[in-house]
């Protein structure tokens, strides 16, 4: 009998979310799309998230589970990378809900369109009143089209739109095959690298205007934790790995990674005003080093000082 590839692979890595991870882990078992697999890492958690991965599981045998040590969410996404059949791909959070019709609507697009992917919006559910989070995920200005990835990519960046999250995209798995496209290992902010590639080499991109992708924000999350020294190691990681990619690309590509590097350079600096002196010197010693300095506002350099 011939074996039938799933139209998609959802790949979930989990890693001590039990309070939340029965609910989005439904809100992929019921969407309308049927003809998908769930790939779910467990990486090492030490709660009950296993116990409720399994327990799911067994009611739905379009779930696969595989278990780690705890190596972090790029080394569990490359997992699911490697074991994905699916046509697409997708990669969902733990902790965060989608909407039931997002991998069908997210799925026609891209058929219809020939797409290496689509993107879309999100909305934010934040329980606690007491977190301050004021982020963006809503994009109504950009039209629904087929782009260009690097003119797309440039014109977010331009208009201060650009979002690096990949579940807000819905990806051709032979296009991530074909650049050789993974996420760079044991470093946070690793979306940001791996969504700049996905824009820059990428042909068909289309939009769908929708906020399929309920992102919760709470505390102890990447998100929320105290800004620390591994904040500032996985931004410059991505910085230099950025720099050596666009070395040898097109005026265009390296004009516009180069833009978006001076940003994420000045918001890296003012986040880090509550680090330690030591720290701090380090974070200047690298700028200088890098040739950075001149990338940085005044601004910055008054809030990373004085702050």
């Amino acid at each position: 009998m011939t074996k039938i590839h799933p139209k998609v692979s959802v790949i979930i890595p989990v890693y001590n979310t039990e309070e939340y991870l029965k609910e989005a882990l439904l809100s992929i078992v019921n969407q309308t799309l049927r003809e998908i697999e769930i790939i779910v890492i467990n990486d090492g958690s030490t709660d009950n998230s296993l116990q409720i991965i399994n327990e799911t599981a067994q009611n739905d045998s379009r779930i696969q589970v595989y278990s780690q040590n705890n190596q972090g969410q790029s080394v569990a996404r490359n997992l699911g990378i490697s074991k994905a059949q699916g046509g697409y791909i997708y990669f969902m959070d733990s902790d965060d809900l989608l909407d039931l019709d997002a991998l069908e609507c997210c799925y026609n697009k891209c058929i219809t369109d020939d797409l290496d992917f689509v993107f879309f919006d999100a909305e934010i559910i934040c329980e606690n009143k007491e977190l301050s989070f004021s982020f963006n995920y809503h994009r109504p200005e950009i039209e629904e089209k087929v782009y260009n990835g690097i003119e797309l990519l440039n014109e977010l960046i331009n208009r201060n739109l650009y979002r690096p999250a990949p579940w807000m995209s819905f990806i051709r798995l032979s296009y991530l095959q074909r650049i050789n496209l993974t996420f760079y290992p044991g470093i946070i902010h690793e979306d940001e690298l791996f969504s700049a590639i996905l824009y820059i080499e990428a042909e068909k991109v289309g939009r769908i205007g929708k906020n399929f992708f309920k992102r919760r924000i709470r505390e102890n999350s990447t998100m929320t934790k105290q800004y620390s020294w591994k904040n500032i190691e996985g931004y410059f990681t991505v910085i230099a790995e950025l720099k050596i990619y666009v070395n040898e690309k097109s005026t265009i590509i390296k004009t516009t990674i180069l833009e978006y590097i001076k940003i994420m350079l000045n918001v890296i600096i003012q986040n880090a005003y509550s680090l330690s002196f030591k720290e701090k010197i380090k974070i200047i010693y690298y700028c200088i080093k890098q040739n950075n300095i001149k990338s940085l506002k005044i601004k910055t350099i008054l809030v990373f000082l004085l702050k």
